[in-house]
C-alpha cells in the first residue's frame, strides 16, 4: 500500500526525549529570576544550556541515556581551566548535579537551580580553589626543603671529588649518595653515625676519637 502525500502531512511529528528536554530549557529560562539566555549546550552530551546574562552562571541540560529513562541531569559549569587540570581532588569531590523527570514543572526546576544547585556549585568551587591552593603551598614547601637539603649537603662536603647525589622518593624518604676520599670517610664516621642514629637506646657504640702520635 502506498502512503499518499496527504497521509504523510497529517501524521504528527515524533518528538524525542532530547527535543522535550531542549524545550524544557526554554521554559526554565523564563521561570528563572533575572535575564537568562538559552543555548545549544556546552558539552556534546547536552541538548541545551541556560546562562545568566548578569553573572555568567550556566546550567546544562543533559538527557539521561537509556530506553525508558525520561529524565535529565542539570550540570552547572563551566569549570575554570586551572581547576579542571587538578584531577586529584576533582574525583573526590564531584560536581553537584540535579535530576528531574521530563515534563517536571518549569517553576520547580527553576527554584531548584536558583536555591540549591547554583549555591552548591559555588561551594564546590570554593572547596576546589582551597584544595588547589593548599596543594600548591605544600609543593612549594617541599621544593624549598629539598633545595635546603641539597645546598647544605653540597656545602658540608666541599672537598668531595663528586657532589652529593640526592634522590627524593615518595613521601618523606630521601636517598643520599656521598663520594669522598677514604681517609675523609674514616674521619667522618663518628659524625655520620650520630646523624643516622635512630635513638640512644639502640645506637651502636660510637667510634673512639683518634689520638695523635707524639714523637
Amino acid at each position: 500500500m502506498t502512503t499518499t502525500t496527504d497521509e504523510t502531512a497529517d501524521k504528527p511529528a515524533r518528538i524525542s526525549k532530547e527535543d522535550r528536554v531542549a524545550l524544557a530549557a526554554v521554559d526554565v529560562a523564563t521561570a528563572l529570576p533575572g535575564k537568562w539566555t538559552v543555548g545549544r549546550g556546552r558539552a556534546r552530551d547536552q541538548v541545551a544550556d541556560v546562562e545568566c546574562l548578569a553573572t555568567g552562571v550556566s546550567v546544562g541540560f543533559q538527557p539521561v541515556p537509556g530506553p525508558g529513562a525520561w529524565r535529565y541531569w542539570l550540570v552547572p559549569g563551566d569549570v575554570p581551566r586551572e581547576l579542571a587540570d587538578a584531577w586529584l581532588w576533582y574525583r573526590k569531590d564531584p560536581l553537584p548535579v540535579a535530576t528531574f523527570a521530563v515534563g517536571a514543572p518549569a517553576t520547580e526546576v527553576a527554584t531548584d537551580i536558583h536555591q540549591r544547585l547554583i549555591p552548591a556549585f559555588h561551594q564546590w568551587l570554593d572547596r576546589a580553589w582551597t584544595a588547589r591552593r593548599e596543594h600548591l603551598e605544600a609543593q612549594t614547601r617541599k621544593y624549598e626543603a629539598e633545595r635546603a637539603i641539597a645546598d647544605q649537603l653540597q656545602s658540608a662536603f666541599p672537598q668531595a671529588p663528586e657532589p652529593a647525589r640526592i634522590y627524593f622518593g615518595s613521601g618523606d624518604l630521601v636517598s643520599i649518595t656521598l663520594t669522598m676520599a677514604f681517609d675523609d670517610a674514616l674521619a667522618r664516621i663518628p659524625a655520620l653515625a650520630q646523624a643516622l642514629r635512630a635513638d640512644d637506646s639502640t645506637a651502636a657504640p660510637s667510634t673512639p676519637t683518634e689520638t695523635q702520635e707524639t714523637t
